[in-house]
């Protein structure tokens, strides 16, 4: 015995190749397909919200999340397109997270401005405000921040 699958919706309902869909069955088939989502949602699947491509949310290192789901395979146009839209507050905090997760997830280094180190061109690199002295250049004792030299910048640079 065979299980047969329905979506509640009767075959007489299907256009007929030749005709154009109507908005009933584009509207149902959007229902559909968002339902799909939700269900995937359900079992762990998380979009991106720039490529729309799916991936496991169990995969910590596959999607930054600032309230918007970004995979790290968009990362670089999405940063260079949201940065600009941001209040300089919001943007200081998210470069903070964004800093933490491509060191964490995928071996991005700190590179201390002024350093004489040469960097690739394709890297992906952003400059940032130091984690450690938050900007200020100085740390709790008032000594100069090692982290950053004193500038209080630091670029994070992800290799290719």
């Amino acid at each position: 015995m065979q299980a047969e699958f329905n979506n509640g919706h009767s075959p007489a309902e299907a256009h007929e190749p030749g005709e154009p869909p109507s908005f009933e069955t584009l509207a149902r088939l959007e229902r559909d397909v968002n339902d799909l989502i939700g269900a995937l949602a359900l079992l762990g699947v998380k979009r991106c919200g720039h490529c729309k491509q799916f991936f496991r949310s169990s995969d910590p290192g596959a999607l930054f999340d600032c309230g918007e789901l970004v995979c790290f395979g968009c990362i670089r146009e999405w940063w260079s397109s949201y940065s600009g839209k941001l209040h300089v507050t919001s943007r200081d905090e998210i470069e903070r997270k964004l800093s933490a997760w491509l060191r964490k997830y995928h071996q991005a280094e700190i590179v201390k401005e002024g350093s004489d180190k040469q960097l690739p061109p394709g890297d992906f690199q952003i400059v940032t405000t130091c984690s450690e002295c938050r900007g200020s250049g100085k740390l709790l004792e008032g000594q100069r921040c090692r982290f950053c030299n004193g500038l209080g910048t630091v670029w994070i640079v992800v290799p290719s």
